[in-house]
């Protein structure tokens, strides 16, 4: 039969299989062995020339040809666009969570306030003003939503980290974490569960032992 000895250079990646897929050999072999024909020619240019000007040019004169002209750069952009597309709905949702999470946040201070009326006024007898009583209960606000949103951060970054592990380490892409974007995030969120819970707080400091007192009758 047809038998024939071949040398295998190298494997592509699986990434390259959009543009680059099948075996490549050279044409003579597979013109006289298989009886292959050409279906596909990459055409490269230097930095000086515009990829879409040339595209334009080879398509005017190959059309009548049937021959299609891609240009691979837009073809990529194209596929990064979805990709980031639907990662934008992700962050949605995620932004979607924070703003719920937060608003819970609020609904569970003023129950909290509306339940320790009694602890705030006997605070209040005992000399708390109303400043301190405000910081008390903004300390304690501001330490529990940090630490969710502290850990929200770190398992995003260890999963940031993991993905770039599993698919681009290989490949020497280089590690960006977009500290900017997660410090611009916490000082957002941080200033929304201020603005969230101010109302109750503004209310507790305004308890007075004799409302306290009142509130337990």
């Amino acid at each position: 039969g047809n038998v024939r000895n071949f040398t295998v250079g190298g494997i592509l990646s699986e990434s390259s299989y959009l543009f680059s897929s099948g075996i490549w050999m050279n044409t003579e072999i597979v013109e006289e062995q298989y009886g292959g024909v050409v279906t596909r020619v990459y055409v490269s240019h230097t930095t000086g020339i515009d990829s879409n000007e040339l595209s334009n040019q080879l398509s005017e004169d190959l059309s009548s040809e049937g021959i299609h002209v891609v240009v691979i750069e837009g073809e990529i952009l194209i596929i990064l666009g979805l990709v980031f597309q639907i990662l934008d709905i992700f962050q949605s949702y995620l932004a979607l969570g924070l703003i719920v999470g937060i608003a819970g946040i609020g609904v569970v201070t003023y129950r909290s306030v509306s339940e320790r009326t009694g602890q705030i006024g006997m605070l209040r007898a005992l000399g708390f003003r109303k400043r301190l009583v405000m910081l008390s209960l903004m300390i304690e606000i501001l330490w529990v939503s940090l630490l969710g949103m502290l850990n929200g951060a770190i398992i995003g970054i260890l999963f940031h980290i993991g993905l770039h592990n599993a698919f681009w380490v290989d490949r020497g892409a280089e590690l960006i974490l977009p500290w900017s974007t997660l410090v611009w995030l916490l000082s957002i969120a941080t200033l929304f569960v201020i603005l969230a819970t101010a109302v109750p707080v503004i209310r507790a400091s305004k308890i007075t032992p004799a409302m306290a007192i009142a509130r337990i009758d």
